[in-house]
């Protein structure tokens, strides 16, 4: 058994509102809104890079569970958007921290990669101890590459989410987690080196909905719950209309769904996390059950079942 000792978030300062992008695509504002529900997203300074993001989400983390660096067992890091190739962030963050000598790597994938590294957390925390788990990305910069396209530029913010992962039971205990990935559809959503993002998002949505559904159907199925049973659902917050999708075809009442996605866009591996972190300060994690779910490149998905006590 593990548990969720609970969440952190840091977001740039910079605002980008549908006004400006609308002005450089030439667009309404309202086609942005209705096109992914997004109104603003966070920018990255220039001198602001991944690991600042990571480190600020990690520090507010560490000081809401009231641990020390020094007490971590491991840290894991999900980003699709490293400042180099390797070492990876995780390195850095380590150094900023001062917790050497513990195991410290990146899970590198966009998206799905806070979710990933949640997963090998669980399996890690039973011998390692407390583990710092964050998302992170700096997805303006891949953006500014040219061609900008206008579908994949309104949609992507800058930001990171952290998650601590200890063993035992506790109020957020995790009953039960599953990581999948279907290779087939990798091109649909991928980044060359230097290159701009090349996503399919007919196949990326389609792909998502079918899979997050299904994952979600198991989990519950299971746990012997139903989608009624659960009190709180946090996904990662890639399109508004894709949430909804999901949401409907699960049977899920619109007002269990945590959603942020307005404020933040897409925020990639950091989403769920910073989701996360802003449903457990507004109280929402009450008494019963809380679905996490993401999906992203690979493509990878999974799902997670929370007890809440």
């Amino acid at each position: 058994m593990a548990q969720l000792l609970g969440f952190g978030a840091h977001l740039p300062e910079q605002v980008l509102d549908n006004a400006a992008l609308a002005a450089e695509f030439g667009v309404d504002p309202a086609w942005i809104l209705h096109a992914c529900g997004i109104e603003t997203r966070r920018v990255a300074a220039a001198e602001e890079t991944v690991v600042d993001l990571a480190e600020g989400a990690a520090r507010v983390c560490l000081e809401r569970c009231g641990l020390a660096a020094a007490e971590l067992g491991g840290i894991v890091v999900g980003t699709g958007t490293p400042q180099r190739q390797f070492p990876g962030v995780s390195a850095s963050l380590q150094q900023r921290l001062g917790a050497v000598g513990i195991p410290a790597f990146d899970i590198h994938l966009a998206s799905v990669g806070g979710f990933f590294a949640l997963a090998t957390a669980v399996e890690l925390c039973r011998s390692y101890g407390p583990i710092l788990v964050v998302g992170a990305e700096r997805m303006s910069r891949v953006m500014a590459r040219e061609p900008r396209i206008k579908e994949t530029a309104i949609l992507f913010g800058d930001g990171a989410g952290a998650c601590i992962v200890a063993p035992g039971e506790g109020p957020l205990s995790v009953v039960d987690i599953r990581m999948q990935s279907d290779g087939t559809f990798a091109d649909q959503l991928s980044l060359e080196s230097d290159g701009p993002l090349a996503m399919d998002g007919r196949t990326v949505i389609l792909q998502a909905n079918r899979k997050l559904r299904q994952s979600i159907g198991e989990l519950l199925a299971r746990n012997g719950l139903t989608a009624a049973e659960v009190d709180l659902w946090l996904f990662h917050q890639a399109n508004l209309n894709l949430l909804r999708q999901v949401g409907k075809g699960l049977g899920i009442a619109e007002d269990r769904v945590y959603v942020n996605l307005a404020r933040y866009g897409n925020t990639s591996a950091a989403s769920l996390f910073i989701a996360a972190a802003e449903a457990q300060a507004e109280g929402r994690f009450r008494s019963g059950h809380a679905v996490l779910a993401a999906f992203g490149a690979g493509m990878g998905w999974g799902s997670a079942l929370v007890k809440v006590r």
